[in-house]
């Protein structure tokens, strides 16, 4: 659930969200990074890769993976991450998730595995 405040001085309201997509192109993009060294990190660390998508407009991953031949801004994002934090728990991990999915303004849908068949 998700509560905007009502700046009119109302009670606060609560929004179910819809889980509806705008229309368009949507790709599957998998939070913790697929990219061998880091899914073996993830998986050390106890952390599905595949567990963890979020759609996202295809243009957008196009943009935060491309370029260098090495999964982009948001593989190096997790690659220093993972040197500056090696023993990170789960919840440190699941915590910069967050983080990143708010820097790279990754605002597509609901969570899901990568292998749902939901959009």
């Amino acid at each position: 659930m998700m509560v905007f405040p009502n700046w009119n001085g109302a009670r606060e309201r609560t929004v179910p969200p819809t889980h509806q997509l705008p229309a368009g192109r949507f790709e599957k993009h998998h939070i913790f990074p697929q990219a061998e060294l880091l899914a073996r990190w993830f998986e050390r660390q106890g952390v599905k890769i595949h567990n963890y998508t979020l759609p996202i407009p295809r243009d957008l991953h196009r943009k935060i993976h491309g370029g260098d031949g090495r999964g982009g801004a948001w593989n190096q994002a997790w690659r220093d991450f993972m040197l500056a934090h090696p023993r990170a728990t789960p919840a440190d991990i699941y915590k910069h998730a967050g983080e990143l999915i708010y820097r790279f303004q990754l605002l597509g849908g609901p969570i899901q595995s990568y292998y749902s068949t939901q959009r």
